[in-house]
């Protein structure tokens, strides 16, 4: 993307779109680690004014709605921009074009995802090095567990990495559809895609973010029961829940063991 008009800080905006989808204004100044707010809302304003980014306006505007950060997605024009680079891929840049009217529980899941990942960036260590991959990163992975997970990530201390396959869990998702991605994973742990691409790397444990203490419970016992059946714990399973994952506790993730 060669377009002088644009500055370095701002293709990199564009990049955390291509990756995020959906982004508000205070994680972009999270995420430039920026004091002053203005300089992150003068580079926003200019990519919207400009035609870079849409805000995504709400069906109801109202009062509250207004004092929320504004939520910004990518255009028909910054597709354009991002498609003469061969890093982005054309399948994932075509979802530009539906962006603006995606439903406010698909907005709030990419949303979320951010959240997770500056959570995450937060409280790694200084010695560790985190990377992170947005479903739209892992486009072209066909040995990836699919569907894909909400993110894959790796944390690496020294020459250790541990890998990570993370599952973002929404409100209201019925029993059958949390078995099933436990499922999922278990045919996957089977099925020597990883190894047989990886140069026979560890499997990733699999981090699974639940909305409620009900729906982590439930997925526990299931996952459980399955792991008594194989008479082995397949893969690393780890559960936290939104609120735990927000707190200041010590245990965050509990693991699934027969």
């Amino acid at each position: 993307m060669d377009n002088p008009t644009i500055s370095e800080k701002q293709k990199e905006i564009l990049d955390f779109l291509y990756s995020f989808r959906y982004l508000h204004t205070n994680h972009f100044q999270k995420l430039f680690n920026h004091k002053d707010k203005t300089t992150v809302k003068e580079w926003l304003k200019d990519l919207r004014d400009r035609g870079f980014t849409n805000k995504v306006t709400t069906e109801e505007d109202s009062f509250i709605d207004r004092t929320k950060p504004n939520i910004y997605c990518l255009t028909k024009l910054a597709r354009r921009q991002l498609k003469q680079k061969e890093k982005y891929s054309k399948k994932v840049l075509n979802k530009v074009y539906r962006e603006k009217t995606r439903t406010a529980k698909f907005i709030n899941h990419c949303l979320f995802i951010a959240d997770v990942y500056l959570l995450l960036r937060d409280r790694k260590e200084p010695d560790q090095e985190l990377e992170f991959f947005t479903e739209n990163d892992l486009n072209g992975y066909e040995y990836f567990p699919q569907p894909l997970p909400s993110a894959y990530l790796t944390i690496t201390t020294g020459e250790d990495t541990q890998r990570y396959f993370l599952e973002i869990i929404d409100q209201y998702t019925p029993s059958f559809v949390l078995r099933n991605r436990v499922k999922k994973y278990l045919d996957y742990a089977t099925s020597g895609d990883w190894e047989a691409n990886t140069n026979s790397e560890p499997l990733p444990s699999v981090l699974f973010i639940c909305p409620t203490s009900k729906n982590k419970s439930h997925i526990f016992f299931y996952a459980k029961a399955k792991f008594e059946e194989a008479f082995e714990e397949t893969f690393d399973l780890y559960l936290t829940t939104w609120k735990l994952l927000q707190s200041d506790s010590q245990d965050i993730w509990e693991k699934v063991t027969i």
